[in-house]
């Protein structure tokens, strides 16, 4: 409820994120880690400012440390309300710290005083949003259904849940981690250094915030782990009982898929880095082999020996016996529209 100053996050939730301007105040590292979606980042104090007031703060004290605060913020006053009076004036204005303690208050505090209105700040801050994902993910909404595609390497699953994305409602989990989910995932993601576990859980809420949490959705059958992320355990849970999609696709088009996302010319020592780490599981022979084929540009020998003899075997373990459908494509087009058969077909039972 609103309060004076003071607007918590639940009545922000319910009422909609996209109908504030939420800024959030802290610094650039803080709001990378994770924050609320579609906030933007206006820090009070940057990292190095932070980083010589708590220094202040475990050496001499709070008072001191405010002082340094004042003595660093006030020359750059003008450019932080000049920041916050670019947002859009006919909504309301929501300001976020850690806690929803000294940043925020002063930040509300100040832009008060320079004549700028309907500014509000989060009760309990970061770590009330933080609460909120935690308790959701802990009692995952029972009428939440899923729809699970499942398939091996070079199905295009994740292309596919992009190409559906604008149309019915997705959890991409692959975009979220910035990960493709193998042993070479992180190749070629720009973003994957920045990806945090508080950040993929709440891109994922983001998901199903952003489709009133109206199911079913659909979603790619993941190891739990997803490069350096895991998926929420009720979530998992749901995942792996949604109602099954085995996905099939020929040979030579996962083939050319798999070459085409992965974009070997660009990348051909971190993959001889990453086909290091299965080496145990190919053996030395084959992974030298392997690393022939990279240098002499073999792309398409290197990726069909990869799917028949490691990728198949290891996913075959992990599709169901008896999938609830089975989609035979051979191009995406093909695919989204069976998809979306199958979508149909299930809310329709």
């Amino acid at each position: 409820m609103e309060h004076h100053l003071e607007i918590d996050i639940e009545t922000i939730i319910t009422k909609g994120l996209g109908n504030y301007n939420i800024v959030d105040v802290r610094s650039e590292s803080e709001f990378i880690h994770d924050h609320i979606p579609g906030s933007v980042n206006i820090p009070l104090l940057n990292d190095e400012e932070r980083k010589i007031v708590g220094t202040l703060y475990k050496q001499k004290g709070p008072k001191t440390a405010r002082l340094k605060g004042v003595e660093i913020i006030s020359p750059k006053l003008p450019d932080f309300i000049k920041a916050f009076s670019s947002q859009n004036t006919k909504r309301n204005t929501v300001v976020y710290c850690w806690r929803g303690g000294l940043r925020s208050e002063a930040s509300v505090n100040f832009l008060k005083l320079a004549g700028i209105d309907r500014i509000f700040k989060l009760r309990g801050g970061y770590k009330q949003f933080r609460k909120h994902i935690n308790d959701f993910f802990s009692d995952f909404p029972e009428k939440l259904n899923i729809i699970t595609l499942y398939g091996p390497t070079g199905c295009a699953k994740t292309e596919i849940l992009e190409r559906l994305s604008s149309q019915l409602p997705v959890i991409n989990l692959e975009e979220n981690a910035c990960h493709k989910g193998s042993v070479f995932g992180e190749i070629g993601e720009a973003f994957y250094p920045y990806v945090t576990q508080k950040n993929f859980e709440t891109n994922v809420w983001h998901s199903l915030y952003k489709n009133n949490l109206k199911g079913p959705f659909i979603t790619e059958g993941e190891s739990k782990r997803i490069g350096k992320v895991s998926i929420p355990e009720q979530l998992y849970s749901r995942i792996r009982n949604g109602v099954s999609v085995l996905m099939k696709a020929p040979l030579e088009f996962r083939i050319e898929y798999t070459i085409k996302t992965y974009n070997p010319d660009n990348y051909i020592g971190e993959i001889k880095n990453s086909l290091r780490r299965i080496k145990r599981f190919l053996g030395g022979t084959k992974t030298a082999h392997l690393e022939q084929l990279l240098d002499k540009e073999d792309f398409h020998s290197f990726t069909e020996i990869l799917l028949k003899e490691y990728y198949d075997p290891l996913y075959n373990k992990s599709i169901p016996a008896c999938p609830d459908h089975e989609i035979c494509y051979n191009s995406l087009d093909e695919a989204v529209e069976k998809v979306r058969t199958v979508y149909e077909k299930v809310i329709s039972a």
